[in-house]
């Protein structure tokens, strides 16, 4: 792929919490890029109530990136499975792993409503499939993402609404709490057993944007475009794997302050 290498994740494109609701307001973010990388969940392809929504701006997208001459790979997250070019890329001779994070727990998404009032169900779904491969553990996540499409989704960007929507129903917070507390260290433990020779992973899923580089393999998650929430930017270009923060100014979205830079060997 052609560098420079921008990587985005989480920008829900459809859903009403998203702060994307016109996509324009990515282009000074996006100039420069020779290839943008779309780490999972681009748009609500699996929800009926946004879908419409999505879909369009999801193509408006498509758009403005063939108008700046910008080479889109899709990958898939667990709100868009069908939006797939590939199910994870690497980059550094297998060293960097750009992936949407759903795989990291079976559950894809412990915290979420139907995980909670259908466990039983998702239990015996998950038993179901062998995790021996990777590829297998991809195609579990895609029919958990199926299993655990919600009957309705929150339409507000209120942070109250949006902490309401947290905590109900009762012992959602926690479930999200806990994989929030733990999403580093299964990340970690998933890249040991299918990626051995990765030295950073690149995720989103988790909506808590951070870089932890304290032991291998450092785990980089870029956040989200859903408040309260904050979205990074990650860049790989000349040998180097560069994350920054994502601002909003006088209604555009930009590169904030670079984070952490790596260096690293190029591709074989």
């Amino acid at each position: 792929m052609k560098e420079p290498v921008l990587i985005l994740s989480d920008l829900h494109l459809g859903h009403k919490a998203s702060s994307l609701d016109d996509v324009s307001a990515l282009e000074p973010l996006l100039r420069g890029a020779a290839t943008l990388v779309l780490n999972g969940d681009t748009w609500q392809e699996l929800a009926r109530e946004f879908h419409d929504d999505g879909l369009r701006l999801w193509r408006d997208l498509q758009a403005l990136c063939q108008r700046l001459g910008i080479e889109i790979i899709s990958l898939p997250g667990n709100h868009d499975p069908g939006n797939r070019d590939a199910d994870y890329i690497t980059l550094a001779a297998g060293k960097i792993v750009v992936m949407h994070g759903d795989t990291v727990f079976p559950e894809v998404a412990p915290w979420s409503r139907t995980a909670i009032q259908k466990k039983d169900e998702l239990r015996e779904l998950i038993s179901r499939y062998p995790q021996d491969t990777l590829e297998q553990r991809f195609a579990l996540a895609k029919e958990v993402a199926q299993f655990l499409v919600p009957p309705y989704y929150p339409h507000s960007r209120n942070i109250f609404a949006r902490i309401w929507d947290a905590v109900t129903p009762p012992g959602r917070a926690w479930r999200m709490i806990a994989a929030w507390l733990t999403m580093v260290r299964e990340t970690r433990a998933f890249a040991r057993r299918y990626f051995p020779d990765a030295a950073i992973i690149v995720c989103g899923h988790f909506h808590r944007s951070g870089i932890w580089d304290k032991e291998l393999p450092a785990v980089i998650n870029s956040g989200s475009f859903m408040p309260p929430g904050s979205a990074y930017w990650t860049e790989w270009k000349e040998n180097t794997l560069s994350v920054g923060v994502i601002e909003k100014k006088r209604g555009v979205w930009q590169r904030g302050i670079a984070l952490a830079a790596w260096k690293l060997a190029p591709d074989a």
